[in-house]
């Protein structure tokens, strides 16, 4: 006789749970049994214990499951927190599931958990502003990769040219912006299925795998792999090149970079990952040293420069601290009286075992060391002091200090210059800064607040090498300058070319015009300054004149009253 079926759960197959309306009918026919039967009274006593017994241990598991449920609920909603990103802790309150098997609520919990470690598990490989792998990620990517051997492996390092400019002066947001939408094209760029030859045609033998990363910062890096000739990675770094280069439309805002990229190839260049990312990185800084903008490969050679470069580099760094700078002047005349009006202040780097270096030997050093806002701030602060020194002596001279646009988008660049006056006790109507016309064209709204927060403290403001770019002339107008530097460039067919002549009187009319005082630097012979005294020039400057000087020679000059190296050629004017 077969017995009767457990009860079960629709379409589950585990036991049903025991109604509570049944308990009842069950406690109802215990008791009359142990009434009926004989000795029935110490049957139902010991049944009823027992059933005591059962109900205090299922209220002590009903507790348990209770608590448990709770638990799992709260672990169900940090998930899914995690999941979405959010790691802090939650203790508030979450609803506890009480319908259905317990069982089930187990498997969720392992699901769940499951689902959660795969999902920071890519978390973890990738980069939270461009969901490109990160540096992690792509290192272990392209390990495997190279140790396949299959075809011509290659990396490709990519650095965004002119993008701490878009940073400082748009801010961080439209900064972030533009590296997801540089990524963006970077994943069009090497899109397998997508890449044409230049000529329309698709190319042959590309790469079995490619893999991107942010690398850091705005650096990326490409590995392709199985690749059947160099020409290929070539091929991909210039369409890159080209993507990159496009303007990118931020807001209200457009910007425009460009990408210095270096490959390196395995084996020739490299037999690790370690080795091909250095060599690609090398080869990448030396097409920025190279102009930027451009794809370079790596040599050989390029390590022996790097190294030239990482000494020097350190050299520059301790020049700071050494005190191997020094500043030469060379002094600006009235155009009329050739007496002395001011003076330009002009870097020197006095290296132990070079000699006197120019500027233009190290200045691209320091840029691309970042160290032009230090030995910008050196650069003020000396001038400040001799404007100082020459007014404590009663003969104030005004001093004029180039200032690079590192020096323009940096924020803390005015109160560097406020402090210097300060600590000095210097004149501020005596300190000039210099702005190219091409950086204050660069972006017309910030050279406008940053020139005007400086013309507040009293310090003029001149508009230098004006006449090579291409002014706004509606936007020049509105920045506060006092004097306009006309570019030597102007003046070397000045004699020669009556366009040249016409220009250069414009140019000046314009100036005077504008309540500007011109300035025509490079003059270098007699015929040049005595047409500028005619075209009514209010300044001039030019080894005709004096070339730059050092201090001491500067302070004899101011003396003597006479310029330097020239007998006093206001004869020759006034004839």
């Amino acid at each position: 006789m077969s017995g009767t079926p457990i009860p079960t759960a629709p379409d589950s197959g585990r036991p049903a749970p025991i109604r509570k309306a049944a308990l009842p009918v069950l406690i109802g026919g215990m008791i009359a049994f142990g009434l009926l039967l004989p000795g029935g009274q110490g049957l139902l006593g010991a049944a009823l214990l027992a059933m005591a017994a059962l109900g205090t241990l299922a209220a002590s598991l009903a507790r348990r499951e209770r608590a448990a449920r709770r638990d799992m609920a709260w672990l169900l909603a940090s998930m899914d927190r995690i999941s979405q990103g959010q790691f802090e802790a939650d203790h508030g309150a979450v609803q506890t599931p009480d319908d259905g098997p317990f069982r089930d609520v187990v498997d969720v919990i392992t699901q769940r958990f499951r689902q959660t470690i795969e999902g920071l598990h890519e978390v973890a490989q990738r980069d939270a502003l461009t969901s490109l792998f990160n540096r992690a990620s792509f290192e272990r990517a392209a390990e495997r990769q190279l140790k396949k051997g299959s075809g011509i492996s290659a990396i490709l390092f990519i650095d965004i040219d002119g993008f701490k400019g878009v940073n400082d002066t748009l801010g961080h947001n439209f900064g972030d912006r533009l590296l997801q939408i540089a990524a963006d094209r970077l994943r069009l760029a090497t899109r397998l299925d997508e890449f044409l030859a230049e000529d329309g045609e698709t190319v042959p033998d590309l790469p079995e795998t490619v893999t991107l990363a942010r690398f850091g910062g705005d650096e990326f890096t490409v590995c392709l792999s199985g690749i059947a000739a160099e020409a290929v990675a070539r091929k991909i770094a210039s369409r890159i090149l080209r993507v990159i280069s496009e303007p990118f439309e931020l807001g209200a805002h457009m910007a425009s970079v460009g990408a210095s990229i270096g490959i390196a190839f395995a084996g020739k260049d490299g037999a690790t990952y370690s080795d091909l990312l250095r060599a690609a990185d090398t080869a990448m800084y030396h097409a920025k040293r190279s102009g930027r903008n451009r794809v370079e490969l790596y040599t050989s050679a390029l390590d022996d420069e790097a190294h030239r470069i990482a000494v020097e580099e350190q050299e520059l760094r301790e020049a700071l601290s050494r005190g191997e700078f020094e500043l030469h002047f060379q002094p600006l005349y009235d155009c009329r009286t050739l007496s002395i009006t001011s003076a330009e202040a002009l870097l020197r780097w006095r290296h132990p075992q070079r000699g006197l270096v120019l500027p233009g030997e190290f200045i691209p050093l320091a840029e691309r060391a970042n160290l032009m806002n230090a030995i910008g701030e050196w650069v003020v602060g000396e001038a400040v002091r001799r404007i100082a020194e020459f007014a404590a002596a009663k003969r104030p001279l005004r001093i004029s200090v180039n200032v690079s646009p590192i020096q323009l988008e940096t924020v803390e660049f005015i109160a560097m210059v406020k402090a210097s006056l300060q600590r000095w006790d210097a004149p501020p109507g005596l300190l000039e800064l210099e702005i190219t016309e091409d950086v204050a064209m660069r972006d017309v709204d910030l050279a406008a607040d940053r020139l005007a927060r400086i013309a507040r403290m009293g310090v003029s403001v001149t508009i230098d090498d004006f006449g090579t770019g291409y002014s706004n002339l509606a936007s020049l107008i509105r920045l506060p300058f006092t004097r306009l530097k006309i570019d030597r460039s102007l003046l070397q067919d000045l004699m020669a070319r009556p366009e040249a002549r016409v220009l250069a009187q414009t140019i000046i009319s314009m100036a005077n015009g504008l309540g500007f005082h011109s300035v025509a630097e490079g003059v270098e012979t007699r015929e040049q300054l005595e047409l500028l005294a005619v075209m009514g020039c209010d300044e001039v400057q030019g080894y005709l004149l004096s070339r730059p000087v050092s201090h001491p020679e500067l302070v004899r000059l101011l003396l003597d009253s006479r310029p330097y190296g020239v007998v006093n050629p206001k004869s020759t004017i006034a004839a």
